[in-house]
């Protein structure tokens, strides 16, 4: 028995091919394994009990890595080839045009490759770019696919005969990562000495980095797929590298050796345990235990925590203890890659930079995320951002999305991503930042290039964001004139609400959409909005009532401006003269329905904090306010709803600013409990809301999104509350709930459209 075989999935650089290669063997099978582009192909030759239990092994028996999405086989013909064994042939490049690939993310260093770099009798011992079939970096190196060392950054380091021999059998066969101290990308290490530039290269390299690290420097660090900063957790050296990047307030991110040194500064649950340990290697926001230095995590109540992803990180963090590692770039650009764009950026401001030789073409920021405990052992994972170790993993779409479409979806301006989508899967790209930076819009435009080259992908439509003055709205055009293609705008709410049905395969929900800004259909700021999707349309069902702010776009960021306005429509005096005029006069205002902004008034006027330095600033000290309650006794506020002439009903937000202003002023309540009390009134009102358009609708089915909702708090208690009252909650859990899950949610509009049509 003959049978043709294709699996699809993440199944190469994991060494996939030499794991079948051994499978086969074991059931007596002949034939041969080979990439093909978009899949890999088996022909297995034997007897038919035989061939039909190595078929059934394919969906559960694969190499740590691989991912299997699904398994096509059909019975062929013996064409007279003789197979007298099994083997593993040279790839074969094939169009990519019917179908999306799945390739893999970069993927962390495993338990075997951290074993041998760290045994002095293994001959990688202290390699820094140590790897095998089964890690190693992925999306960071290709060119082109099908996944080989000639389409790779690798291809200019040939194998040292030791390499080469162990390329042909054993743990690294067929890992295209493979090198070692004699054959592959070394580190250098260079640092002024004066108006000179001294350089030392190898394990020399690694020892004079740790020397300056241990001495309470900073230096550069080219790491799998991009640069890094790096100090000790000190707060003199943390403080010195603020003022480097320009951040002022947002935590820094820690890099520990092995877990136990995490559990020392936090509690990990089972399920953080697993991410940190996870091939993705992301950065786990986990609570404290232990404090650090102010200027490593500022006020935070989290540190983000992760391990190691590579060889070079592990040798720091051995030798320097949990040390800040950050994104090697200027606060809000984008990530360097190149050495020479690093060094003359920033050597001169640090104390020496540590790099390889081995180019990156692709940069990736590290992935963010935590864990929201749901009680009963149920845990949800929530990504901030996913980029390192997840991209470009696909969604896939359940409900048989088959037409022959292709669509680009362009994203947002803000923690920017964009989406390929055909057929069954959507393609988020990694996070790229935000658009308003020339660097980061370049960077943008250069990755989104890269992804349609290496997926082969010739978009025949395009879909962007209905703000018409984003960049990204602007480049949308700009593609579509220049190429011909039809385009689509999809409002910026509405893309939410579609990026949690992408992930759960939904064609209709309540839609709760919260964040900061959004191009309504009204020409006016959205952002507290409830609304029933269904077969690719919408209708706006409730949204906070409009408050005028002053200030344009700095409002955004300026908590105690937004908490002036909400004062002043509510006829306060706010001894302003400056606001008041503004508002009286309508000179540079505008009309909105944020419940981003609501947050950041309630953060001002409980004097909790009234500027964003970062994004989102207010919002997060204002949940750990709340966090502090004792959750049992707080005053109770409503968010209370009426009904306009049109039939939408509005949610007094204005009112509940109010209420909150009371209690705070008469002092007779904690502010962590009045905190609290308002991230209930917020859970309450999703509650009432959603029963009452349940009952005109009869949908049952509820989509949280949106920034907002990166609050833990506020999720929570909306799942919660939803799941009490009979309906299907669902929030995302492969993408961010942010702006970086926009494209994903305009990706699946297409889709929807696209099937709908076809029916």
């Amino acid at each position: 028995m003959v049978v043709s075989i294709k699996v699809k999935g993440a199944v190469q650089g994991v060494g996939y091919r030499p794991f079948i290669a051994n499978k086969a063997t074991e059931y007596g099978i002949t034939g041969y394994v080979k990439n093909i582009g978009a899949a890999v192909e088996i022909i297995a030759s034997g007897k038919e009990d035989k061939v039909r239990s190595f078929l059934d092994s394919l969906y559960s028996d694969y190499p740590s890595g691989a991912i299997i999405l699904d398994v096509e086989s059909k019975t062929i013909p013996d064409l007279s080839i003789n197979y007298n064994d099994f083997r593993i042939i040279d790839s074969e490049s094939i169009s990519l045009s019917d179908e999306l690939p799945v390739f893999l993310p970069d993927i962390g260093i495993c338990d075997d490759c951290l074993k041998e770099l760290l045994d002095s009798n293994d001959r990688r011992f202290k390699y820094p770019l140590i790897s095998c079939a089964s890690c190693g970096p992925r999306l960071s190196i290709i060119e082109k696919l099908p996944y080989d060392r000639a389409t790779t950054k690798m291809k200019k380091f040939g194998m040292c005969p030791r390499c080469h021999e162990e390329y042909l059998g054993g743990r690294r066969k067929h890992a295209q990562t493979i090198s070692c101290h004699d054959c592959g990308p070394q580190m250098v290490f260079d640092h002024y000495i004066g108006d000179d530039i001294l350089s030392v290269s190898g394990n020399e390299a690694v020892e004079r980095a740790i020397e300056i690290l241990l001495n309470d420097g900073i230096i550069g660090l080219k790491g799998i797929s991009g640069y890094q900063f790096v100090c000790k957790i000190d707060a003199v050296s943390a403080k010195r590298l603020r003022s480097i990047k320009g951040r002022e307030n947002k935590p820094f991110a820690v890099m520990f050796a092995d877990i136990e040194s995490v559990k020392e500064y936090c509690l990990v649950n089972e399920k953080e345990e697993e991410l940190l340990r996870s091939p993705a290697r992301p950065i786990v926001l986990l609570n404290k235990i232990k404090d650090m230095p102010y200027e490593v995590c500022k006020d935070s109540r989290y540190i983000g925590a992760f391990l190691p992803s590579s060889g070079i990180h592990k040798l720091l963090c051995d030798a320097c203890g949990p040390i800040i590692c950050t994104s090697g770039n200027l606060s809000d650009d984008n990530i360097i890659i190149d050495d020479e764009v690093f060094k003359e950026a920033f050597l001169k401001k640090i104390d020496g930079m540590l790099f390889h030789d081995r180019e990156i073409v692709m940069p990736q920021d590290d992935s963010v995320c935590f864990v929201l405990d749901m009680g009963n052992s149920e845990f949800s994972v929530q990504y901030v951002r996913r980029a390192r170790g997840y991209a470009p993993l696909p969604l896939l779409i359940k409900s048989g999305k088959n037409g022959i479409n292709s669509f680009l979806a362009i994203g947002g301006d803000l923690k920017s991503t964009f989406s390929l989508a055909k057929k069954d899967k959507i393609i988020p790209s990694q996070y790229i930042g935000d658009l308003e930076s020339t660097n980061t819009y370049r960077s943008y435009k250069n990755i989104m290039e890269q992804y349609l080259k290496l997926f082969e992908f010739t978009p025949d439509h395009i879909i962007c964001d209905l703000h018409p003055m984003y960049f990204s709205t602007r480049y949308a055009r700009e593609l579509s004139d220049e190429k011909s293609l039809d385009i689509s705008y999809v409002q910026h709410h509405f893309a939410h609400s579609l990026s949690v049905m992408a992930e759960h395969s939904l064609l209709s929900c309540i839609g709760i959409s919260f964040d900061g800004t959004g191009y309504g259909t009204d020409g006016k700021v959205w952002g507290g909005e409830i609304l029933h999707c269904r077969d690719g349309e919408f209708s706006r069902k409730c949204h906070l009532n409009y408050v005028m702010l002053s200030g344009g776009n700095s409002a955004p960021k300026n908590a105690e401006l937004v908490k002036k306005c909400y004062e002043k429509a509510l006829n306060y005096d706010i001894d302003d003269k400056l606001v008041e005029a503004a508002l009286s006069n309508k000179v540079n205002v505008f009309e909105t329905s944020s419940m981003g902004r609501l947050f950041d008034a309630v953060s001002a006027l409980l004097d909790i904090k009234n500027y964003n330095s970062y994004e989102g600033e207010c919002a997060i000290l204002l949940e750990n306010m709340a966090e502090a309650s004792n959750k049992e006794i707080y005053p109770s506020f409503e968010l209370k709803i009426s009904k306009d002439e049109d039939g939408t009903y509005i949610a007094d937000q204005l009112d509940l600013f109010d209420q909150v202003k009371r209690a705070f002023e008469t002092k007779s309540n904690k502010v962590p409990d009045i905190a609290y009390g308002f991230h209930m009134a917020i859970a309450s009102f999703v509650r009432k809301i959603c029963c009452i358009i349940r009952r005109e609708t009869s949908e049952d089915k509820v989509c949280l999104s949106g920034g907002v909702f990166n609050n833990r708090i506020l999720l929570g208690e909306c799942i919660k509350i939803l799941r009490d009252n009979d309906f299907k909650v669902y929030w995302n859990n492969q993408v961010p709930c942010g702006d970086s899950g926009i494209a994903t949610g305009q990706a699946y509009y297409g889709l929807i459209c696209n099937e709908l049509e076809r029916r």
